[in-house]
Formats: C-alpha cells, structure tokens, sequence
C-alpha cells in the first residue's frame, strides 16, 4: 500500500492499537476488573489483574500498563475514594 499523503499516514496511525493508559473501572470481580478500555465504550468480557494494595470501585479510573500482552490495572487515579465515601472537599 502506498501512503499518498501526510493525512493517510496519521489515520493509519490512529487505528492501530490502544496506546492509552487510563482506563475505567467497570466491575470488580475475586479474579480480575473489568475494564472499559481507552477508546472503548463497553467493558471487555476479560478480568485483568491488579494491584491488591489498592482499592477499586466500578467508575474509578485508574492506571493500567501492558506487559507482554498482559494488561495489568497498577493504582487508581484521582481522589475517587473521597467522592464514593461522600466527603466534602473545599475546592
């Protein structure tokens, strides 16, 4: 295939995989969370492992990394447990 233009470059290059490494916490099952993936509106069907250090809520956005094919959810992002606890916060 030949790329004509700069335009024809950048959409193939926006097609290819996810790049994004925030994602959204769909559920939380024993096993893994589900997540709705960047660029995604659904949650996958799979459970990706976390780290179990930290608490997870569904809605809670949170860091994720892939590792050989493996997606891994590292830590959650943002001040999510102050809002689900329905703390007031001064802004």
């Amino acid at each position: 295939m030949l790329i004509k233009s700069y335009q024809e470059k950048k959409s193939l290059e926006n097609t290819g995989s996810r790049s994004g490494n925030i994602a959204t916490v769909s559920a939380v099952f024993g096993d893994g969370i589900a997540l709705i993936l960047p660029g995604d509106t659904v949650a996958s069907d799979k459970h990706y492992p976390f780290n179990t250090s930290a608490t997870y809520e569904p809605g809670q956005r949170v860091h994720i990394v892939r590792e050989s094919g493996t997606i891994i959810v590292e830590y959650p992002i943002g001040g999510m447990k102050r809002a689900l606890k329905g703390e007031k916060h001064n802004e």
